[in-house]
């Protein structure tokens, strides 16, 4: 009996195969519809995640709940977070201390911006951003040590993902300095950007010098800073010590962590319902045309079945000959439309990023693979859905060609 069973599933097989490959031009047309609902569909799903990865990469990275910029730059700091532009803008370091001397603050660590730059290690402007490692309770944490190991390196040099290395190494203007660690790709402006300590970032200023270059803030590392990184006591509102802040400096602007995130959230939030609605509406239309072509069909396979009747074939069996079809056009369609999004996507993800102008870093290998074999079920049992109705209505064919 199970003999006979595979052999009939064989049969079946054969004939679904044969009748695709003696009808090319409508299957190409059918599967290419099943391609574009799967590309669309795939496509939006890994700007989605992606986006939302971005959203995800700002807040592991900003690691403050407050930052302090010099009044009318708050603009110039969001371009250096999540666009990557190089920009630089000073403060008196004294600032520092008394933002220290607020109560309510745990901790606070400045940072400061060197203009902006082209060198050997990328194609593109890079910002160099200067820490003071004594403080800093942000950029370090980035660092993984290696294990057993307690003991920061004398230069601590950390990476985006963006810029390229040479040996473990990145040479500015004629200098060798060795990177402590390259940065996970977090989508945004962070992965064009090199982190420094202070100290390394006065011997990046003098090697300049020396060699003929100059910033607007030549020699004023010790006294100015860009930025102010500030954690909130847990006992403290977020609010009120922005607002003492603000009442204790003037000329500063105080920029809210979460509020910060919260409006890019936002706006991704909108951008991603518009995604999956068109997503949406393209998975409907296609399943609604793939229905009706598949009843047109009808008409031109009635003496097909009908011979097939005569043979000997059930009911059960047409009806299988008929799903198989649409499972191997579903499977072909969908197999072409991830594979298209995916050259079109993938490779081109950092033109994405630029274009969309937002947080934007490439989901996983992992999370890659899931979508791309939930697309495929999906949109293969979609076309398999949209045939049924005409598989049953060819299944009642009778031997001489009218339907029961």
């Amino acid at each position: 009996m199970e003999e006979k069973q595979l052999k009939k599933i064989a049969v079946e097989t054969f004939l679904a195969r044969s009748n695709l490959s003696r009808k090319v031009y409508r299957t190409v047309c059918l599967s290419a519809l099943v391609a574009i609902s799967s590309a669309v569909l795939y496509a939006s799903l890994i700007v989605a995640f992606s986006l939302k990865s971005g959203i995800l990469g700002l807040r592991s990275r900003l690691g403050a709940d407050l930052l302090v910029v010099p009044d009318g730059y708050e603009k110039g700091e969001e371009n250096v977070l999540l666009y990557g532009e190089p920009n630089y803008f000073y403060m008196e370091r004294s600032v520092l201390d008394v933002i220290q001397n607020i109560a309510g603050i745990e901790k606070a660590s400045g940072q400061f911006y060197l203009t902006s730059l082209s060198e050997s290690c990328c194609d593109f402007p890079i910002q160099i951003i200067g820490f003071d490692r004594n403080s800093d309770f942000v950029v370090q944490a980035w660092k993984q040590r290696k294990r057993g190991s307690n003991v920061l390196d004398s230069e601590v040099f950390l990476c985006g993902s963006n810029v390229v290395l040479s040996q473990g190494n990145v040479k500015l203007f004629g200098s060798v300095h060795k990177v402590s660690g390259k940065l996970l790709r977090s989508g945004t402006g962070m992965d064009n950007t090199i982190f420094c300590d202070l100290e390394t970032l006065q011997n990046i200023f003098n090697d300049a010098r020396s060699k003929g270059f100059g910033f607007i803030s030549d020699g004023e590392v010790k006294n100015k800073i860009s930025s102010v990184l500030v954690t909130v006591s847990k006992d403290y509102s977020v609010d009120a010590v922005a607002l003492k802040i603000k009442n204790a400096i003037s000329d500063v602007q105080v920029i809210v962590g979460n509020d910060f995130i919260k409006r890019f959230s936002e706006r991704i939030s909108s951008i991603l319902i518009f995604i999956h609605v068109i997503a949406g509406l393209i998975f409907v239309m296609v399943i609604l045309t793939l229905s009706i072509a598949f009843s047109i069909v009808i008409q031109d396979r009635r003496r097909e079945f009908s011979i097939l009747r005569v043979l000997g074939a059930n009911r059960k069996m047409l009806r299988r000959i008929m799903l198989l079809e649409s499972s191997y056009i579903g499977g072909i369609g969908s197999a072409a439309g991830i594979a298209t999004a995916s050259l079109i996507v993938i490779p081109f993800n950092a033109v994405i990023s630029e274009k969309i102008a937002l947080p934007f870093a490439m989901c996983s290998i992992e999370i890659t693979l899931l979508l791309a074999v939930f697309v495929f079920v999906l949109c293969t049992a979609a076309c398999i859905f949209a045939s049924m109705n005409s598989a049953v209505r060819l299944s009642r064919v009778e031997p001489y060609g009218d339907v029961k």
